[in-house]
């Protein structure tokens, strides 16, 4: 079915669906009064002041370029200077798409000047907040793939949101939570592809696909390892060899228009095309071996200097073994450290679980495919994105658990749907509701202040309750 189609369609369907609009709204009841703008108007982040001050420049001159040197909370280390002008360091489309709401408001008088927590607000909401409601919806109709009944589906969907750590980013203006609700459209356009018995009427769903699995790249650069696995499952569909050869083909044309627009706010700016690739470790490692390379001193230089070196300062090279046991410290802190994802998401443990329960013979090759490339990406991102950086693992950039996982832990915990339908025992049972009821409870803990001005260092979910109970308590003694 088109997507012509089905908006046709929809017309002769029930609007109002209790079950499936159950979760949406949980989610935003939950999320609203928590929204960083009411709970700290003072005290946004680092990078939320830039995308701040980039949106306005953008309504104001129609320019990336900010227009002071930089705003006071921002390290000078996250500027792109430019012919004397300052830039943000940071993917410029979401900026870009946010401009257009705050041009609105400023037509209404409402400027981040004169109401800088409103308009904040207001673009939190749109762009955050309502697309994470929205994902939840969604996860309630991408449930049928398990054949779950409707309320079983619009728990699973509202588990999905608070026990991936999702809702925890829905209170604040980030780009990470909006990448996570795109590359689920992707895969939910996938799937009902996937289910239609007219591959010809599905090109338009392959489109949609492709434009959100791009744009959620486009946003957070992590979620191109996704988008690029998301074109084997299409390969892994029952179709005829030229079906799926003309749906990868659309999948990429719908891909190039996020990439299009990235390209056109970026290239100016950075020369750059594909989002995020000239800032993966893997292409800066390759630039500074390249830059120390060229950088090297002639062989005269080298004797001369050879001369003026005493035989005490020569330190000899790190062992290998050193760096393996780097290595594996990140990725020990990846997992289980103070922004591990099991440490404060250990249900995802059930949707590896159910990962497992789709590789059975019993499933199709897309599901397989699908389910397989969600975990494939997932390893990928923390050993290619997360482990160089060791963002998570410190530094004042350090958010709540870790801003780079939010992107691939809904699509993750989704395949639980797998294990669900299963017969299991009480024991099993039992512990699955343990880890959700623990990844929940540090989910909402971490609703509280998940984007800090100075970060933490060891943002645990325990530390979080501490300040919380903290900040409460002084508010208390001061009589507010």
């Amino acid at each position: 079915m088109s997507i012509r189609s089905y908006l046709r369609n929809m017309q002769s369907r029930p609007i109002v669906r209790p079950w499936a609009l159950s979760a949406p709204i949980l989610v935003l009841i939950v999320c609203l009064p928590m929204l960083r703008p009411l709970r700290h108007p003072a005290t946004a982040s680092e990078d939320e002041s830039l995308r701040l001050a980039t949106v306005q420049s953008i309504v104001t001159t129609g320019s990336l370029a900010l227009h002071a040197p930089a705003p006071k909370t921002v390290d000078p280390a996250r500027l792109i200077e430019k012919n004397r002008r300052f830039y943000a360091d940071q993917p410029p489309v979401m900026a870009v798409l946010l401009s257009g709401p705050a041009w609105v408001m400023r037509r209404f008088g409402l400027t981040q000047e004169d109401n800088g927590s409103l308009v904040t607000f207001v673009l939190t909401v749109l762009g955050v907040t309502l697309p994470v409601a929205g994902a939840a919806g969604l996860l309630y109709r991408m449930g049928r793939l398990f054949e779950l009944p409707r309320p079983w589906r619009a728990g699973f969907a509202a588990a999905i949101v608070f026990g991936s750590g999702l809702a925890s980013y829905a209170v604040v203006l980030n780009p990470h939570a909006p990448a996570a609700v795109l590359v689920l459209c992707a895969a939910a356009c996938l799937i009902h592809v996937s289910m239609t018995r007219q591959p010809r009427r599905g090109a338009s769903w392959m489109m949609l696909a492709g434009m959100c699995a791009a744009g959620a790249a486009a946003l957070d650069p992590p979620a191109g390892i996704l988008a690029v696995l998301l074109v084997f499952a299409i390969a892994a569909m029952r179709f005829p060899i030229r079906y799926r050869l003309a749906g990868v083909l659309v999948y990429l044309v719908g891909a190039a228009l996020p990439v299009g627009l990235h390209a056109a706010w970026a290239w100016p700016l950075k020369h750059e095309v594909i989002p995020g690739w000239k800032a993966s470790p893997i292409i800066a490692s390759i630039t500074s071996r390249g830059r120390a390379s060229d950088s090297h001193p002639s062989d005269g230089d080298a004797r001369l200097a050879s001369d003026t070196i005493d035989a005490d300062d020569i330190i000899a090279p790190p062992s290998r073994w050193i760096t393996v046991g780097r290595y594996v410290q990140w990725l020990f802190d990846a997992f289980f450290g103070a922004h591990g994802i099991l440490s404060h998401f250990p249900v995802i443990l059930v949707g590896l679980t159910g990962v497992g329960a789709v590789m059975h013979r019993h499933w199709p090759s897309f599901v397989k495919t699908l389910a397989a490339g969600t975990v494939v990406g997932a390893v990928l991102i923390v050993v290619i994105y997360c482990v160089p950086l060791s963002d998570f693992a410190g530094g004042g950039g350090a958010m709540f658990a870790s801003r780079w996982f939010i992107v691939f832990l809904p699509l993750l915990l989704f395949w639980s749907g797998a294990w669900l339908r299963r017969t299991h025992s009480y024991p099993s049972w039992a512990m699955a509701a343990a880890l959700l009821i623990f990844s929940i409870g540090v989910s909402l803990i971490g609703m509280t202040e998940p984007y800090p001005r100075d970060g933490f260092d060891h943002y645990t979910a325990k530390a979080a309750l501490d300040r919380l109970v903290h900040a409460n308590l002084s508010d208390a003694l001061a009589g507010r």
